[in-house]
């Protein structure tokens, strides 16, 4: 078991399959050693590190897809996986962080995808409004980029 301490100084104790799924963890254990001392994640909170957990513990028995397997054209994802991802846009963000930080490539992936199933549906406007993005875009900016989208709705 490995212990795990969030920036929030939450503990968290994970087995060796979940550890095995966190590339910086992993990536720590073979430089550092074997330690009793409690790794700590400046960079993820306690609430996102036990989502973190919960999702490599869900995980941890499936096969392993290779590289190429991650991006086929239809990436399955399972009724877990679509529960886990029922969040907050603000928690989901977080998550996507975290998974990015500590080199969960397949937590990456499934955040990614939400996000795009989310912005898929919505106007620019509707997703600097959900998002909270300044719109600096100058008119000629702003027309652009509505075509651009309106080229990619047509494609689909």
């Amino acid at each position: 078991m490995i212990q795990l301490r969030s920036s929030d100084g939450r503990l968290f104790t994970a087995d060796i399959k979940i550890v095995s799924m966190i590339t910086l963890i992993k990536n720590l254990i073979e430089d550092l050693g074997s330690t009793n001392e409690p790794l700590v994640l400046p960079n993820v909170r306690g609430d996102i590190l036990d989502l973190v957990i919960k999702y490599c513990d869900y995980h941890k028995d499936d096969v392993r897809l290779g590289e190429d397997d991650l991006f086929q054209d239809e990436y399955i994802v399972s009724a877990w996986d679509r529960a886990f991802m029922q969040m907050e846009d603000s928690t989901m963000l977080q998550v996507l962080n975290a998974a990015d930080y500590l080199g969960i490539e397949l937590l990456v992936e499934l955040c990614c995808l939400s996000i795009a199933k989310i912005i898929r549906e919505l106007s620019v406007d509707e997703i600097c409004l959900r998002y909270g993005i300044v719109d600096d875009f100058t008119d000629a900016q702003r027309t652009h980029v509505q075509a651009l989208q309106a080229s990619v709705n047509r494609i689909q």
